[in-house]
């Protein structure tokens, strides 16, 4: 464990080191899969082997009842564009060394994405084998996908499900055609709250004789923004980590919430409010409607909104301004963002009085607000 966090701290170390770096490259990750998976071996211990038949299918329903094949429509769909075909399968694995040791607070989730497809009367094998792998404790995450073609190693059995196994770092040479680094991609960019992206469709899956999601559940997460859940990307220390925050909101209580990602489900019919929370759905729209205010017209037009940074490591969570210098397109909504969220139209900017009254209802002090504007200037933000 102790090892472990001392490579932790030296990777978010150079993470700060880089960030002041003028010459910065595209991306930091290596070159090859396997380059990759060294540089996360003292982290997170070695990616699992994958063998897609040993995982859980993730169940695909139509009208309440499994379904299998290429489907017109089902209840479930993943809502990522892949439609809706059957025989996805998840698999977690506690973390382990090369030697085999435990790393208890380690997980790693692989999923096979079958997004198969039938042409001309012939099934297409389609789709990918993903790795995500999360050390609980100091946040390091690492991402690991397979290219669209994964017939050399996947095939699909007569109700769709996928098998077949995956080469694993003792050929690197196979590890590196099954698999790549993110490179220029971000994959904060749909797993903007955490490493693990929860829907219907993901958490049909449980695992064998539980009601437990095969995709595990973070904790909890800390009200104080600076201890909260930690979260960074090896490798990914160009990435845009931000997320809005708003105190006392109420879809912030559990998890933060990514809004690029609201909006992609959103796009594919999911709506938050249809769903969240769990147990109310609809309660907090007040609440979410306050969320896609700031994303929308920003924080400098929304009192009591701020964009956060996790902690990750030993570094605390904090507010970040005009001036965190990766910020991406995928965190600024565009148009089409807007229209999904019924604010297409710019609003009219807030008066000076108007914004002291919004200040005033909902809650912030006198001193709090003049607080605000002495940062400010003009009204706006510095």
């Amino acid at each position: 464990m102790a090892s472990r966090l001392i490579s932790c701290a030296l990777f978010v170390l150079a993470f700060a080191a880089n960030a002041d770096d003028d010459a910065k490259p595209a991306h930091l990750f290596p070159a090859s899969a396997f380059e990759f998976a060294k540089l996360v071996e003292p982290i997170l211990g070695v990616p699992p082997k994958v063998d897609l038949s040993n995982g859980v299918e993730i169940p695909m329903y139509k009208d309440g009842e499994i379904a299998y094949g290429v489907l017109e429509r089902c209840d479930n769909p993943s809502r990522l564009g892949k439609g809706c075909v059957s025989g996805s399968v998840l698999e977690r694995f506690e973390g382990r060394t090369r030697s085999g040791e435990r790393l208890p607070d380690v997980v790693w989730v692989s999923f096979g994405r079958n997004a198969s497809f039938e042409r001309d009367g012939k099934l297409q094998v389609f789709g990918s084998v993903q790795m995500i792998g999360y050390d609980e404790v100091t946040g390091a995450t690492a991402f690991f996908e397979s290219s669209d073609a994964i017939a050399p190693w996947v095939t699909l059995d007569d109700q769709y499900r996928m098998h077949g196994e995956l080469p694993w770092i003792d050929d690197p040479d196979g590890f590196n055609r099954a698999f790549r680094t993110p490179q220029t991609t971000q994959c904060v960019e749909c797993h903007q709250n955490d490493p693990f992206i929860h829907s219907d469709f993901i958490d049909a899956a449980k695992l064998p004789g539980t009601d437990e999601p095969v995709v595990p559940e973070i904790r909890t997460r800390d009200r104080d923004m600076e201890y909260d859940l930690p979260y960074f990307a090896i490798g990914g220390d160009r990435w845009d980590m931000r997320t809005i925050h708003i105190d006392s909101n109420g879809c912030l209580e559990c998890h933060r919430i990514g809004m690029s990602t609201a909006a992609l489900f959103m796009s594919s019919g999911w709506h938050p409010n249809d769903h969240m929370p769990p147990n109310k759905p609809g309660s907090l729209a007040q609440d979410f409607d306050e969320l896609l205010s700031c994303w929308t017209d920003g924080p400098d037009e929304t009192p009591g909104c701020d964009w956060v940074i996790p902690p990750a490591g030993n570094e605390l969570g904090r507010i970040v301004g005009d001036d965190y210098p990766f910020r991406a397109a995928f965190n600024e909504p565009t148009e089409r963002h807007k229209s999904l969220t019924g604010r297409a139209s710019a609003r009219t900017p807030m008066s000076r009085d108007d914004l002291v009254q919004a200040m005033r209802a909902k809650g912030m002090s006198q001193a709090a607000i003049d607080e605000y504007f002495a940062k400010t200037k003009n009204g706006e933000k510095d």
